[in-house]
């Protein structure tokens, strides 16, 4: 189970509920070799910019779906890197509806059966009428091959 302090839990439920009514997404950040989570970097949801370029490929809009800017999502790998840290949890929100890890989150998140980057929790925040209702985590079970709730 990933541990997230206190001052990055904060961020993270401030981050979702200065989105709403949209979803939002980050990336969370820490030593290796831990499994605690001693930063958050919100990221940009791009959806309504896909949706309004590529419709048919991307037919929600960010009310309902996100999408990471891949550019910004690169740099915070790439500062992780540097500084010997590394991604320890993706962040998204659901607006209006409980913290469950969807179909479809799943299947981005393992698009091939396995885990896109292992070892990552996935942290799923609800937050209904912009207010923070509950927070919940998922790992990849490697016995099941499918995310589960810790």
């Amino acid at each position: 189970m990933l541990t997230i302090p206190h001052p990055v839990w904060n961020q993270i439920i401030r981050h979702a509920e200065q989105g709403y009514p949209n979803e939002t997404c980050g990336l969370l950040v820490g030593s290796k070799n831990e499994k605690t989570a001693s930063h958050y970097y919100p990221c940009r949801n791009i959806y309504d910019e896909m949706h309004a370029r590529h419709p048919e490929t991307y037919p929600r809009t960010a009310r309902t779906a996100y999408l990471m800017d891949p550019a910004q999502q690169q740099k915070i790998f790439d500062g992780a890197t540097a500084q010997e840290l590394e991604i320890k949890g993706i962040m998204h929100s659901h607006t209006d509806h409980e913290a469950y890890f969807s179909e479809e989150d799943s299947l981005v998140a393992a698009p091939w059966g396995e885990p896109m980057i292992p070892g990552v929790s996935y942290i799923v925040v609800s937050v209904s009428k912009g207010k923070f209702q509950e927070m919940k985590e998922y790992c990849w079970d490697e016995s099941k091959k499918l995310f589960v709730q810790n």
